[in-house]
């Protein structure tokens, strides 16, 4: 659970995350998605969607919420995998969208 104040802070948190992307999208999977996020023991897991190629793969960046941990696909990689790669998977299953949502991901996918 996130304490009040630290809205503010994750927003911090994934604006540095995601600096240098243009992303189409941006997704938290992991714990806090599925409502299991613990303050001091979780980590928080982004996946970003860009169209072309990224400047990083993964990325690791601290913050006061926990480290947060960064997954960069291109669309085309998303669009080619996202039924066998389990990453994908929860992300269109559970990820709470934070820049783009799953209908539009899927209609650039066609």
């Amino acid at each position: 659970m996130i304490l009040p104040g630290g809205i503010s802070q994750l927003i911090q948190a994934i604006n540095k995350a995601i600096k240098g992307l243009n992303p189409i999208a941006v997704f938290i999977i992991g714990s806090m998605a599925r409502g299991k996020f613990v303050l001091g023991m979780s980590d928080i897991d982004l996946v970003v969607i860009v169209s072309g190629e990224p400047p990083f793969r993964a990325k690791v960046i601290g913050s006061p919420l926990g480290d947060v941990e960064v997954i960069v696909f291109t669309l085309s990689e998303f669009c080619s995998h996202y039924m066998d790669n389990n990453i994908m998977l929860e992300t269109l299953r559970i990820g709470i969208p934070i820049i783009g949502d799953p209908e539009e991901l899927m209609r650039l996918c066609r």
